[in-house]
C-alpha cells in the first residue's frame, strides 16, 4: 500500500510525534491537520538514560503530549503514560521541553499545534566486525557481523524479542525491528537463540534486546533517533479491551521518512491495520548507513497495541487545559521505546 507523508517531521514518535486525532479537544490545532504544513524538528536531542534504570536493566517508554509554539519552542507538556513508572518521566519531560522546530504554518503564517509522541528507552548492544576466524565464547555471545555487510560498509540495527524459561533457555526469539532487512536479522537471531541464562524459578519472562551493527572504521556521524507516531485505537479495541500486534515492511528514505508500507501480519486480523498504517505514515526510523552516508532501505517494523486511557477516546488527551499564552513551568513528575525516540 502506497501512502503519502502529510506530516513530514511532525511524525516525531519508533521516536517522535504525531498529533493524536480523536484524542484531542476541538480547541486544539492538531499538527497533522489537512491544509497545515507540519512543524519540522531542527533540534531534538535524545534524553540521557537514567543511571538508576541502566543499573537495574530497566527499559520502557513515556507517552508525551506537547504543543509546538509559533516561535518553534515547545510550550505545554504533559506526560500521558509511562511504563515502568518512576524511572524515565523526568528525563523525557526535560528532553522534550528542549526540542526546537520550524513551526507549523497555514497559508504561510505560523500556527501553534499539538503533537503526541512516545519516547523509548532501550538498552543497546553494539555489534562490531570481528576478524575472520575469531572465536565466539560466553553464555551470551554477540552476533557475528555479516561479512557482505562489512565489505559494503553497511550499518544498521535489529531488535529481538525472546522468552527466557525457568531453566534459563531462550525460546520464541523473533525480530521485531530491523534496519535494513536481511543479514543483520539472521545474525541477531542466531546469536540470541544460542544464549543461556541463569535458571529463574519465577520465570518465564520476556525480554527485548537491541543490536547496533556499526563498523569501527566508519565515518563519524550523529546517530539519528527513531520517531514512532501515536494514533487513536479502534473503538472496538477500546470497548472490548482487545490487545494486538501488527508487523509491517516499510520503505524508508535516507532522511528516515517512511514512504511505503505493507502489512505482513496482524493479530487480530485486520483490527489494527488502519491504525498501524496511520502510525507508519507519520513516523520516522533511524536510517541505514553505507560508507558513512544514510541510504534508503527497507525495514521491518512491529507495532504492539494495548488499549489504555492515553490512546482511547475519553482518555487524558481528550480534555487538555486552555492553551497557555506563555511557556509554562515544567510540571512536577515522580521520576520515560519516544514517538519513538531511542535512548541508549
Amino acid at each position: 500500500m502506497r501512502f503519502l507523508d502529510p506530516t513530514g517531521a511532525a511524525a516525531l514518535s519508533l521516536a517522535t510525534a504525531l498529533a493524536c486525532p480523536g484524542a484531542l479537544a476541538a480547541s486544539w490545532t492538531q499538527c497533522n491537520e489537512p491544509g497545515l504544513d507540519p512543524p519540522v524538528a531542527v533540534e531534538r536531542a535524545v534524553p540521557p538514560y537514567p543511571e538508576s534504570a541502566r543499573l537495574a536493566g530497566a527499559e520502557g517508554f513515556v507517552d508525551v503530549a506537547f504543543t509546538v509554539l509559533r516561535d518553534g519552542h515547545v510550550g505545554w507538556v504533559r506526560i500521558l503514560r509511562a511504563e515502568p513508572s518512576g524511572f524515565f518521566e523526568a528525563e523525557a519531560l526535560h528532553g522534550v521541553r528542549d526540542w526546537r522546530f520550524v513551526p507549523a504554518r497555514r497559508g504561510g503564517e505560523p500556527v501553534e499545534c499539538r503533537i503526541q509522541t512516545r519516547v523509548r528507552f532501550t538498552l543497546t548492544d553494539s555489534v562490531a566486525a570481528r576478524p575472520a576466524g575469531a572465536t565466539v565464547a560466553g553464555d551470551q555471545p554477540a552476533p557475528v557481523y555479516p561479512e557482505q555487510a562489512r565489505i559494503e560498509g553497511l550499518e544498521g540495527y535489529v531488535e529481538v524479542s525472546f522468552t527466557i524459561g525457568r531453566d534459563g533457555a531462550v525460546a520464541d526469539a523473533e525480530v521485531t525491528l530491523a534496519m535494513p532487512r536481511g543479514e543483520f536479522e539472521k545474525a541477531a537471531l542466531a546469536a540470541v537463540r544460542s544464549w543461556s541464562f541463569e535458571p529463574d524459578p519465577e520465570g518465564p519472562r520476556t525480554e527485548t534486546r537491541r543490536f547496533e551493527f556499526s563498523l569501527p572504521d566508519s565515518y563519524p556521524r550523529t546517530p539519528a533517533s527513531s520517531q514512532l507516531a501515536a494514533a487513536p485505537l479502534p473503538i472496538e479495541a477500546c470497548t472490548q479491551r482487545i490487545a494486538g500486534r501488527v508487523k509491517l515492511e516499510v520503505d524508508v528514505g535516507a532522511d528516515g521518512r517512511i514512504t511505503d508500507g505493507r502489512i505482513l501480519e496482524s493479530r487480530p486480523a485486520g483490527l489494527f491495520d488502519a491504525t498501524a498504517l496511520a502510525i507508519a505514515r507519520n513516523s520516522r526510523l533511524a536510517p541505514a548507513w553505507r560508507g558513512g552516508v544514510p541510504i534508503p532501505a527497507t525495514a521491518l517494523l512491529t507495532l504492539d497495541f494495548k488499549p489504555d486511557e492515553a490512546h482511547c477516546p475519553g482518555g487524558p488527551g481528550a480534555s487538555p487545559p486552555a492553551q497557555p499564552s506563555t511557556r509554562p513551568a515544567a510540571p512536577t513528575v515522580s521520576r520515560l521505546r519516544l514517538h519513538d525516540a531511542r535512548v541508549r
